[in-house]
């Protein structure tokens, strides 16, 4: 499969269209990996080439909203190359301006409920797609996945997370400490994480 045609799974032909050819003027590559535990999407610049991967995804939401991620971070190094931050103020706005430039409040629009999130996450965006709950939650319902997010656990809850077993102790700004019940180790996990309940 092209990358045109499994844009096209998630976009109109025509936005699919554009969104290759302005990646094809800006002389960078769209790779569409397998599902990372670590990253959904990067911006990669090594010499004179340039790459984007993103997860394959059946959200269409999460996949389009962190496809437009990455490009910020393409338009952004051809305006500054490499003298600014990776999220800073330039990436913000250049996020906004493609999201509007490619029409995507029509496709997240489908959900109004979830424009509302996205518009009011792109005033001030975070690094990554899903360090924000709402914007989490509002993807949630269009997974494949089910669970309970580990931000809606009591703390002392036991739960499942990637096939272990941990406790919640307590929470922070953005992540949750936890027990690790096998190793015994404490580890900090996303509060939208969808975890397991032990039945």
């Amino acid at each position: 499969m092209s990358i045109l045609e499994y844009l096209e799974k998630h976009l109109p032909s025509y936005k699919a269209s554009q969104i290759v050819q302005y990646l094809a003027n800006a002389k960078c590559a769209l790779k569409i990996t397998k599902p990372r535990k670590t990253k959904r999407g990067d911006f990669r610049q090594s010499g004179n080439s340039l790459s984007i991967s993103v997860n394959h995804d059946a959200n269409s939401f999460r996949f389009l909203f962190t496809l437009i991620h990455e490009m910020a971070h393409l338009k952004t190094f051809l305006e500054h190359g490499n003298r600014i931050k990776p999220h800073g103020d330039e990436w913000k706005k250049n996020f906004e301006e493609l999201f509007y430039h490619f029409e995507m409040e029509e496709e997240f629009g489908k959900d109004e409920t979830m424009l509302q999130v996205i518009q009011k996450e792109l005033q001030a965006p975070k690094a990554c797609s899903g360090v924000n709950l709402a914007v989490e939650k509002a993807f949630t319902p269009y997974d494949e996945v089910s669970g309970i997010y580990l931000d809606e656990l009591p703390q002392g809850e036991t739960f499942k997370f990637r096939g272990h077993w941990y406790k919640k102790l307590e929470s922070r700004r953005t992540r949750v400490m936890c027990l690790n019940l096998n190793n015994k180790r404490k580890y900090t996990i996303n509060k939208a994480a969808l975890v397991e309940l032990a039945e």
